[in-house]
C-alpha cells in the first residue's frame, strides 16, 4: 500500500479516489465514505470508508461468506411443547 497518492478534482467537486485505495477498502464497486476534517492548518480531510447497512438473510450470507473459516453449526436440542 501507498504512503500517499493524488487526486484530482474538478470544478463540481468530482473526483477519483486511487484503484489501489478503493481495493484495500472495499470500496472498489462505489460505496459511501465518512469526510472529516483534520483541522491541521492545510484544510486535510480523511475518508474512511462506511460499510452499507446489509439487512436480512441476503446481507447475513454475505458476512457469512466473509469469514475466514467455516462456521460450526450449533448443537440442536428439542423444545419442550405442550
Amino acid at each position: 500500500m501507498k504512503d500517499w497518492d493524488t487526486m484530482a478534482v474538478s470544478k463540481v467537486g468530482q473526483g477519483t479516489l486511487p484503484k489501489w485505495w478503493r481495493d484495500a477498502s472495499g470500496l472498489s464497486e462505489g460505496g459511501v465514505v465518512e469526510v472529516r476534517p483534520l483541522r491541521d492548518g492545510m484544510n486535510s480531510i480523511v475518508l474512511t470508508p462506511k460499510p452499507a447497512g446489509r439487512r436480512g438473510a441476503v446481507g447475513l450470507l454475505g458476512q457469512f461468506a466473509k469469514c475466514p473459516k467455516p462456521v460450526e453449526l450449533p448443537d440442536r436440542h428439542p423444545l419442550p411443547f405442550k
